[in-house]
């Protein structure tokens, strides 16, 4: 990958498919992991002194906070932080600083604000971008819902989601990007999509071309 050109091939990829190979990432400059493959490494980081070296920890779709691996996310999170308090107070006596700096990305969080103080993040080091600032126009449109189960939301999304479709993209020329949080529910979404679409009988809500090439 691009990665591995930059950092002379020591980057480590732990995404579950291969068991962590300690000594690999000992060598790396570059450790790209899944939230949950992070969880299992961490939970001894006392005894893994590997992981001590850690200097810089990207968290990317901080928004994903509310999703079913905000668990999981959380006690990372957590974690790092107290590895990297415990690290700074461990060498306040000498003059090597081995502290973990924690950046967190993510599309328009609702409430930003309590996310940085609860990462620790001062005021001055919170962005939160206004749409204003994008290179091309942007419209928002709020939808709530009543459900607090996590699922019982998603379901009850779906029938909203394909009149949002609908009304605010009519013309077959106007792409649609449809976030949701997971490949399962990426396919019960199309499904439930293409239902409506034939409950409603809306022969154009799909270009024919581009559902040929599929």
């Amino acid at each position: 990958c691009r990665y591995s050109t930059l950092f002379n091939n020591q980057v480590v990829q732990l995404t579950g498919e291969v068991t962590a190979d300690l000594a690999s990432i000992a060598k790396a400059k570059l450790i790209v992991a899944t939230v949950s493959q992070w969880d299992t490494l961490t939970r001894r980081w006392r005894q893994r002194k590997v992981l001590h070296s850690v200097s810089l920890l990207i968290f990317d779709e901080l928004h994903l906070l509310g999703g079913p691996q905000g668990p999981t996310l959380e006690v990372v999170i957590s974690r790092m932080r107290y590895m990297g308090n415990s690290a700074t107070k461990s060498d306040e006596s000498s003059s090597k600083k081995n502290s973990i700096r924690i950046v967190g990305l993510g599309v328009s969080i609702a409430n930003a604000r309590e996310v940085g103080e609860w990462m620790g993040v001062s005021e001055k080091s919170l962005f939160n971008f206004s749409p204003k600032v994008r290179p091309t126009p942007l419209e928002i449109f709020f939808q709530s819902y009543e459900q607090s189960n996590f699922a019982s939301r998603l379901m009850a999304m779906s029938k909203p989601v394909y009149h949002a479709v609908t009304r605010h993209a009519p013309k077959q020329n106007q792409p649609v990007l449809i976030f949701v949080p997971s490949h399962k529910q990426a396919q019960l979404t199309a499904i439930d999509l293409m239902t409506y679409q034939e409950s409603q009988d809306q022969s154009n809500f799909v270009d024919p071309k581009i559902a040929d090439s599929k």
